[in-house]
């Protein structure tokens, strides 16, 4: 039911911000001058949902009443969003593909050429099992060794891994793909009715083989990574920006070979991210912000490639996968730059890169015993170890559900691209480079509770054709000192 909450500028924002609208400043004024906000519901169309925009027209058709019979009839309406249509159904086949598609690499890889299907191994005993299933229910005995259930398609069964196993000391986690060599003890007479159990010798993750880094000999070709410019939000750090991009524009030292520059998500602060954010927010219109942004990136060359992802701070919807930015937001700005959704596999000279905001981070980061902000790199390598980059189901981090699950690290990436946690870390995991790319907004009142410092102002340049990676720090005096 809609309420009078929408009597507040900031809260009729927040409202189509949700939905991933965004609302011109002309429609906006008058839906306050008119006293419109509580039929504001009646402004969500097909035509409205497919631009992305709320426009001054919009506004004066309902005002005319073109669109609206009953005003009396205050609801909201419902929108052709897969949110709305998902089933159990939906999820159930979204776990399956990743198991298949996981169970796949592992027995590709070599040990598990010959694998059990857990429904005949809790049928016989004694023997040498390998198995491949998806964890759950990982906890502890009361002696102290680690215990899970693996499910396949069709079954499940126990897995016991003994504490003087180094394995014991390894990170479990619900949902993970992994192949099991272990062993089924026999029954004895005392428990043939108890349920059966696999004592774990090894454990096979899916992982990225290691591989040596092209050095092909030829010019640098750059690939510029930047991440969470938050335009928008006072404490958006315009002045780094604006050095970075005279920078670009100078076509001196390295800028002279950067061809490819990328945006990996939360470009805009946005509105109603989080409770009473307006206070933070020096442009509080999320298309004025998207506005903004479009006047800097527009100053980049045109022999420079822009690809721009949204993150959780866009204007679109948060469960993952995300779509790519909504035909109003990129009409705003010119053709070099393209847009993708959140996470991508982009393709460069023959090269890939795995893009992916990275807002999954938080609940991997939790699961880190002892894990803090300082731990992303051991949070992107767990990822990659996995062969999966998406949130862990029931975390903080919701869920759209696609039979194609687009988390999984079908291919291995030459490149690996994250955000959203304002550090800057640049690591390599068997020959993938990756970097959690830096923010350009300042430390917020958020992370000062949180004793959390920001590195930002960094971009980060990556080679093409060699192993080269390089840092360019931005960051004003001011803030440094």
């Amino acid at each position: 039911m809609v309420s009078g909450i929408f009597t507040d500028r900031n809260k009729i924002l927040e409202f189509f911000n949700s939905r991933g609208l965004i609302v011109d400043p002309a429609a906006l004024q008058i839906i306050m001058e008119k006293s419109l906000g509580t039929m504001i519901t009646h402004l969500i169309d097909n035509e409205t949902m497919k631009s992305g925009i709320v426009g001054r027209q919009n506004v004066l058709n309902l005002i005319g009443g073109n669109q609206v019979k009953n005003p009396a009839v205050m609801r909201e309406i419902d929108v052709n969003d897969i949110k709305a249509n998902s089933s159990v159904e939906d999820f159930r086949k979204m776990f399956v593909n990743r198991y298949e598609t996981l169970k796949s690499i592992i027995v590709n890889a070599g040990k598990f050429r010959e694998v059990d299907s857990i429904s005949s191994v809790r049928e016989k005993d004694s023997r040498e099992v390998k198995i491949v299933g998806m964890i759950s229910n990982v906890t502890e005995t009361r002696n102290g060794h680690k215990k899970f259930r693996i499910e396949d398609t069709e079954s499940y069964i126990d897995v016991i891994i003994l504490k003087k196993n180094p394995m014991a000391k390894e990170l479990l986690l619900n949902d993970e793909v992994v192949g099991v060599i272990g062993s089924r003890p026999r029954a004895s007479n005392d428990r043939e009715n108890s349920e059966p159990v696999i004592f774990a010798n090894e454990l096979i993750r899916p992982d990225v083989p290691e591989r040596m880094i092209d050095d092909t000999g030829l010019p640098p070709e750059y690939v510029c990574s930047i991440s969470d410019i938050h335009v928008g939000s006072k404490t958006f750090i315009k002045n780094g920006f604006s050095s970075f991009l005279k920078w670009i524009n100078s076509s001196s030292d390295e800028s002279a070979n950067l061809k490819h520059l990328i945006l990996s998500g939360d470009v805009v602060d946005g509105i109603g991210v989080y409770p009473n954010q307006e206070n933070d927010l020096e442009i509080v219109n999320p298309k004025e912000q998207y506005e903004y942004l479009a006047e800097f990136v527009n100053q980049v060359p045109s022999d420079i490639n822009v690809y721009i992802m949204p993150g959780n701070h866009d204007t679109v919807r948060l469960a993952e996968p995300q779509p790519e930015l909504s035909p109003a937001i990129r009409q705003m700005f010119t053709e070099k730059v393209t847009f993708l959704p959140n996470p991508y596999n982009l393709r460069i000279k023959k090269k890939l890169i795995t893009l992916y905001h990275g807002m999954s981070l938080n609940d991997l980061i939790e699961l880190i015993p002892g894990g803090n902000m300082n731990s992303v790199g051991k949070a992107i390598e767990l990822m990659l170890k996995r062969r999966y980059m998406g949130p862990v189901y029931g975390g903080r981090t919701p869920i759209i559900p696609n039979q194609f699950d687009p988390h999984i690290f079908r291919d291995v990436p030459d490149i690996f691209i994250t955000g959203h946690i304002h550090g800057h870390y640049l690591g390599n995991y068997n020959g993938v480079r990756y970097v959690n790319s830096s923010t350009w907004q300042s430390q917020t009142e958020y992370q000062k509770m949180m004793n959390y410092s920001p590195d930002p102002c960094i971009a980060t340049l990556f080679d093409l054709n060699s192993k080269t990676v390089i840092k360019k720090n931005f960051l004003p005096k001011a803030f440094s000192e």
